[in-house]
């Protein structure tokens, strides 16, 4: 594996998570396949083994990996979401319309997906969910880091749900949300997305379905809003 270079930036644990992610759902390691030590991760990212320590525990809770107890960590199976390749031809984000045919997906789902959440959701979940909303908060943190924040914030309601489509559809489209997602930030900024989070997870703290509903489509919707004052041809950038 090539060494990863030290991240010397803010939010050190989320940006190790954000990162070995990415190398997970890239096949950097197989399914099964043992990961390295918390002190080589600690040698490849420059940090302390509680960042590694953190970042792992993240990654086991997002159901990409399982610790065994004196063993390591493993990969676990999340095969389905290398099979986004064949849903590309269907769902380039090309234009705005494209966006809207996205988020207006987003809104029947997700809706009900908070829903499922809100009666099965622990404290542990909210501090995950409250970890997210602080890096989309955070006016410093750069837009890769924003986004990520903002799909796992999603993603991990769709955890919490404990429904298995949901669950396997949201990992299958994740590449394309996120794509729509930073196009969304770049058209709108930043501003109305950690407020409905915040909301959300507040609606959630208080198991109050209708409200973490309501807020959902609310924000969606919000969304689509801004596709339409943006109508014309969206460029994507793509990173390397």
């Amino acid at each position: 594996m090539d060494t990863i270079k030290s991240i010397k930036t803010r939010s050190l644990r989320y940006q190790v998570y954000g990162t070995l992610k990415e190398k997970l759902l890239q096949g950097a390691w197989r399914e099964g396949e043992k990961l390295p030590s918390e002190h080589e991760f600690c040698a490849m990212f420059g940090v302390s083994r509680v960042t590694i320590r953190a970042a792992l525990q993240q990654l086991e809770i997002m159901g990409l990996v399982e610790t065994k107890h004196g063993g390591g960590t493993f990969v676990k199976n999340f095969s389905a979401i290398k099979n986004v390749d064949a849903l590309h031809p269907l769902l380039q984000i090309q234009q705005h319309q494209d966006l809207i045919t996205v988020m207006e997906y987003r809104k029947i789902i997700e809706k009900g997906t908070v829903g499922l959440a809100v009666e099965k959701i622990c404290p542990k979940d909210i501090e995950f969910l409250e970890k997210t909303y602080e890096i989309m908060a955070d006016e410093n943190s750069e837009l890769s880091v924003y986004t990520q924040a903002d799909l796992d914030f999603h993603h991990y309601l769709a955890q919490i749900s404990q429904n298995s489509m949901i669950i396997k559809v949201y990992d299958l489209i994740s590449e394309i949300l996120m794509t729509a997602m930073k196009d969304i930030v770049r058209l709108g900024g930043r501003n109305r997305g950690p407020e409905y989070h915040r909301k959300i997870i507040d609606a959630l703290c208080k198991s109050d379905k209708a409200e973490c509903e309501a807020l959902m489509e609310a924000h969606l919707q919000e969304n689509i809003r801004i596709i339409e004052q943006n109508l014309s041809p969206v460029i994507v950038e793509t990173e390397t």
